[in-house]
């Protein structure tokens, strides 16, 4: 179990509306007969990345966040804290503005900056991504927060699997004491979420904020016995990457759903996640009692829940299972569409002849 905020942002910024033309086939296809009525469009944002992450870099630090663990300008890594580094905002603020091209600075794609803070309950990692060219209605920028349990880090030669497996089996006494300490932490989590966009509000202006947050449990494949066994995964959220020091705090969230199976505690308002941070399944608030299936059963087959209220999505390591069970439509190719836009337009003509009839 850990938790996951999202902050959109819109800041008041001049923006510049461009074409895009589509890049699938079928797609060319109709925006060749439309006479590019059809190609989407993009905003494009005027700020430079120095300015933008100025202002960032001001909210930051107004609410002592400064532990910088990456900085990042389309996948150029300009700082990266691979030694464990407090308090280097300023350091890797610095490094930047003196590798930037000026050119670069107004021309990037998308700023990625990631840092990590703790109060006395949480571990929070935050990565910040600013999109200069992005569809229209999409916010350009994004703040995506984790946050662990701190009590329940793992430590080499003090807490191995079996202790920290006792210590959290403490909340699952009963699914009172469970939901009493799972609320608590989660008033923390969402009270710093706040602060942080109130802290971004006062150095940027903008236009508007969306805030969204969630309880997250991990359903795994099999079971995970250290830290080094954990996966990660390079686009997915920012607690799963793999950033120096992570894993040793993140390593108990792999044994709670099982914790939760064993003690058939009720699982509700959540969402369940595999081993690389994607969802499987969102649980509302008519949820299931975890002992009752084997839905968070880590090292056994995926059994959805017999009831509640639930939602299931594609794109996971469970995807094969819940198409199996018919929780998700059979993804179609490509080839399927290409013959669905030639059946609607028989005008069109094959791949293989590489024309429009006249």
């Amino acid at each position: 179990m850990y938790f996951n905020g999202i902050l959109e942002i819109d800041p008041s910024q001049i923006t510049i509306f461009k074409k895009v033309k589509p890049s699938k086939l079928f797609e060319k296809l109709k925006d060749v007969l439309s006479f590019g009525a059809l190609s989407d469009k993009q905003e494009h944002e005027t700020f430079t990345a120095v300015s933008i992450l100025q202002q960032i870099n001001m909210g930051l630090r107004s609410i002592n966040v400064k532990n910088v663990i990456r900085l990042a300008v389309d996948d150029y890594d300009f700082y990266l804290d691979d030694k464990g580094m407090d308090d280097d905002l300023e350091q890797a603020m610095f490094e930047f503005k003196a590798k930037v091209d000026p050119l670069e600075s107004e021309l990037f794609e998308t700023i990625f900056l990631v840092l990590e803070h703790e109060d006395d309950y949480l571990k929070y990692i935050i990565e910040i991504s600013v999109m200069r060219k992005h569809s229209i209605g999409e916010y350009p920028i994004k703040i995506n927060v984790n946050a662990v349990l701190k009590e329940f880090k793992y430590l080499s030669n003090d807490l191995t699997y079996d202790r920290i497996k006792s210590k959290i089996e403490e909340i699952f006494i009963s699914n009172d004491k469970y939901y009493h300490y799972v609320n608590e932490k989660r008033i923390i989590f969402n009270k710093f979420l706040d602060e942080l966009a109130d802290a971004i509000k006062k150095f940027i202006r903008i236009d508007d904020l969306v805030k969204q947050s969630n309880l997250q449990i991990i359903r795994t494949k099999k079971r995970i016995d250290k830290p080094k066994q954990i996966s990660h995964g390079r686009y997915s959220e920012p607690i799963h990457y793999g950033y120096f020091g992570i894993d040793n705090y993140f390593f108990y969230t792999t044994m709670w759903s099982n914790l939760m199976h064993i003690h058939n505690m009720y699982c509700s308002d959540c969402l369940i996640v595999d081993g690389l941070g994607e969802p499987i399944l969102r649980v509302g608030e008519k949820g299931f009692f975890a002992g009752e299936t084997n839905t968070l059963n880590s090292g056994t087959a995926f059994e959805p829940p017999k009831e509640g209220d639930l939602e299931y999505f594609g794109n996971n390591e469970f995807s094969d299972d819940l198409i199996e069970e018919h929780l998700l439509p059979e993804e179609s190719s490509e080839s399927d569409e290409i013959d669905e836009i030639e059946n609607e337009n028989p005008d069109i003509e094959s791949e293989d002849n590489n024309s429009v009839k006249e």
